[in-house]
């Protein structure tokens, strides 16, 4: 008896729950009709289909195959399985390799049928996204509501706006605090100290009540306020890798600003205060000396998940003890001392011998099975070039024989746009960029990178120079996160540090996620502790 594994998977936690449920019960009905027994099932819940790289039902399933655990394996429809081409061709062939089959409850797929389905599939995103984004322009340029709801207001279905008089009492009161003088960290105490909950239900940030001037967000920056609309202030896209959403910030001067008087929160004047202290503390020296360090950003306390953030000079706390949060880590680590330990980790752990190699090998594999993908994805199309050309050559051959009928003249010009779009598409594939090549002494090279940096704290981690910059991006580009978790609350005692990040950059001409290697310095670096 044939042995068969399922797969189901839904994308949004709107859906309904039972969704991969009902998608099991389904196959398994399907299943018993063809006389196959149900062996194992995978799911995937409230998990996107845009990427393969973030869903363990899906990779737990290709595993299983390769194990020989079940013959074929069964899904409601192709989209379960990817929600484009290369992710549909890569499950095909992992599955054919092991010797299983793909099936749905229409009937088994081969690779000509997967090839339509998983374009097909692709293009829906593709206009899905289209349309949402000319929907949220048209909001945005009624001066509707074109995204998550802003703290003051409230939003209803098709995007009207209206404020909410409790919370625009708050928001007028951290802008006259503000204006007055107060800190953003001060602020946030004492809203937190009064219990007022933040935008979110929980505490107040300061960085919620600053936010960032480039990005335009934060209590501070939301031009809203003063009755005007500000949106196209970024371009989102998804990281085909992690399926992470990223953000790229445009600048000020091309944001679109659409006059809202009736949301007008905050008058001209004091709008006009806050900005100006804002810009007054930019040009300060403190400010200054606040400019990134050479870790910014990656730093994370291990006792609550939070951000490092700088202390008193020279030192580090977790924000969430600073701005009052209940984090139970008292220490303060000094900030080079911890930079030292990473640089020191990176070189002797990320950029060893045996995590080079371990990371060459990933790297091969996966560019072998990129390019059998594109065998396989040139093979149909070939196929089905071949075909549409000698249905052609019927065609007209049949018209020199006299039989030119308008339906013949029609099927014939169809033809013709098939051939034209098959040729499109095998181009498309052809065209992909060869794998990308390994440069032997990249890892060499970073060690010596690491090694100079190293030596040139703290004046290189500052980055003053192009070079220096230059220098500080590369380090920082091996490393994704620091976890700073203390041993003791001990003042000077031992800390542990992990360093997490990928190999990505050891790639010659540019690096690739798709082939990055999450690494951790496992137990913390060599040695594990330290005193700080």
């Amino acid at each position: 008896m044939m042995r068969c594994a399922i797969y189901a998977r839904f994308s949004s936690d709107q859906q309904n729950p039972s969704s991969a449920d009902d998608q099991i019960a389904l196959c398994t009905r399907y299943a018993e009709q063809q006389g196959w027994r149900v062996v194992s099932t995978f799911k995937d819940e409230a998990i996107s289909g845009f990427t393969r790289m973030n869903r363990p039902g899906y990779l737990a399933a290709l595993l299983a195959a390769e194990r020989g655990e079940f013959d074929v394996l069964l899904t409601e429809d192709e989209d379960r399985i990817a929600r484009s081409l290369e992710d549909h061709m890569y499950f095909f062939n992992r599955l054919s390799d092991a010797g299983v089959r793909l099936a749905t409850v229409k009937g088994e797929v081969d690779d000509l049928r997967l090839v339509f389905n998983g374009y097909m599939a692709e293009h829906y995103l593709k206009v899905l996204s289209a349309k949402t984004k000319r929907g949220m322009r048209a909001n945005a340029e009624k001066g509707r509501a074109t995204g998550a709801r802003r703290y003051g207001y409230k939003s209803y279905p098709g995007g009207d706006e209206e404020i909410v008089a409790g919370e625009a009492d708050i928001v007028r009161r951290i802008f006259a605090a503000y204006a007055a003088g107060d800190s953003p960290t001060e602020i946030a105490l004492t809203l937190n100290n009064e219990g007022i909950p933040g935008p979110r239900g929980g505490k107040w940030n300061a960085s919620t009540i600053s936010g960032s001037n480039g990005r335009g967000n934060g209590i501070l920056n939301t031009e809203q306020y003063t009755g005007v609309k500000v949106w196209g202030r970024d371009e989102p896209k998804k990281d085909r890798s992690t399926g992470r959403r990223q953000h790229r910030y445009l600048p000020p001067e091309q944001w679109q600003r659409t006059p809202t008087p009736h949301l007008r929160i905050i008058d001209d004047e004091t709008w006009a205060k806050t900005r100006e202290r804002k810009r007054a503390a930019r040009q300060s020296p403190e400010f200054a000396r606040r400019q990134p360090t050479l870790f910014s950003g990656l730093l994370r306390c291990g006792v609550c998940g939070g951000r490092y953030t700088t202390y008193t000079t020279g030192k580090l706390i977790c924000l969430s003890r600073k701005e009052g949060h209940g984090c139970t880590n008292r220490r303060t680590p000094q900030r080079a001392k911890v930079e030292k330990r990473i640089l020191e980790g990176l070189r002797e752990q990320m950029l060893s011998p045996a995590a080079t190699e371990a990371f060459v090998n990933e790297y091969a594999t996966a560019a072998k099975e990129r390019e059998a993908n594109r065998d396989a994805l040139k093979a149909p199309l070939i196929r089905k070039l071949g075909e549409t050309n000698r249905r052609i050559t019927r065609a007209v051959e049949a018209v020199l024989d006299g039989m030119a009928s308008e339906a013949l003249k029609q099927k014939l010009t169809a033809l013709e746009q098939e051939k034209a779009d098959l040729e499109r598409r095998l181009g498309e594939v052809e065209q992909e960029p060869e794998p990308i090549t390994f440069h032997p002494t990249a890892a060499k090279r970073y060690a010596e990178i690491v090694a100079e940096l190293e030596s040139t704290l703290p004046d290189a981690a500052r980055g003053q120079t192009e070079a220096e910059r230059r220098l500080k991006d590369a380090v920082r580009s091996l490393v994704d996160k620091v976890i700073i978790t203390p041993l003791t609350q001990k003042r000077g005692g031992e800390i542990e540090i992990t360093i997490e990040g990928t190999l990505q950059t050891l790639l010659a001409g540019h690096a690739d996620r798709d082939r990055s290697v999450g690494v951790v310095a496992g137990g913390g670096l060599e040695p594990p502790t330290c005193g700080l």
